[in-house]
């Protein structure tokens, strides 16, 4: 696999003061997959803005001692590829340069559909090659096995294969990638998951056709009909 991918989490930065009502829609887009930061200041937000340049940038402007006009406009020529969401009090934030607002007092529910809304409009989230399609969102992936829900571990595992096909995938690569480790002594959650995916795409997993592994390599989604770009030759795992 190459050293430069697309598999990248979307990234949500919040940015002001915390709000414990809003405290369950962040750990749930969390429990799908895609990752959180936040920030208590203005001066904070600015520069982990900078460092991880996240896709949505939340900014909550009603409860913050900073001024929601200039943190979004300086955001905007910043990181120009972002979604801004402005938090602001009722009949306030007109001026504020954003995509989206919403206005004090909201529900939790309507924060986690504004910014799932957001986040489907950015992000190529369905993925399809040869006769899988996974809808990176919802975490269904469709194939000759029916439709199927998968954990976000095992979303983000097959995402990765389809954005690689017939490209071979080290296991030290999937698990540095996917559990953000280096580490090979024990790589059974890896085969587990390997074992999960091929009973929800393979017509019979203990043959597998789609998912193969390469013995002492790794494993590599097979695609017909679509040529793998030149990419780094394969390390054999110790």
């Amino acid at each position: 696999m190459g050293r430069n991918n697309n598999a990248k989490p979307v990234q949500i930065l919040y940015i002001g003061r915390s709000d414990p009502s809003f405290e369950k829609v962040w750990q749930g887009f969390q429990g799908d997959g895609i990752s959180f930061a936040s920030a208590g200041t203005q001066t904070m937000g600015l520069q982990m803005a900078r460092e991880i340049r996240p896709n949505l940038i939340v900014v909550n402007a009603a409860n913050s001692h900073f001024s929601g006009v200039y943190l979004c406009k300086v955001l905007g020529r910043r990181l120009p590829g972002a979604q801004r969401l402005a938090i602001v009090e009722r009949g306030e934030g007109e001026d504020v340069a954003c995509e989206q607002r919403l206005a004090k007092p909201f529900t939790a529910r309507k924060l986690r559909d504004t910014v799932r809304t957001m986040l489907e409009a950015m992000i190529p989230h369905n993925l399809k090659v040869g006769t899988i399609e996974l809808d990176q969102i919802s975490r269904l992936v469709s194939g000759q096995q029916g439709r199927h829900h998968l954990t976000p571990k095992q979303c983000e595992l097959l995402a990765l294969f389809i954005q690689h096909p017939n490209q071979v995938i080290s296991r030290r690569e999937l698990m540095e990638h996917i559990w953000k480790t280096g580490y090979l002594g024990d790589t059974r959650t890896l085969d587990v998951h390997i074992r999960w995916l091929r009973e929800k795409i393979e017509i019979d997993p203990d043959q597998p056709e789609i998912l193969i592994t390469r013995r002492g390599v790794g494993y590599v989604l097979v695609a017909p009909g679509i040529e793998a770009p030149p990419d780094d030759p394969p390390e054999a795992e110790d």
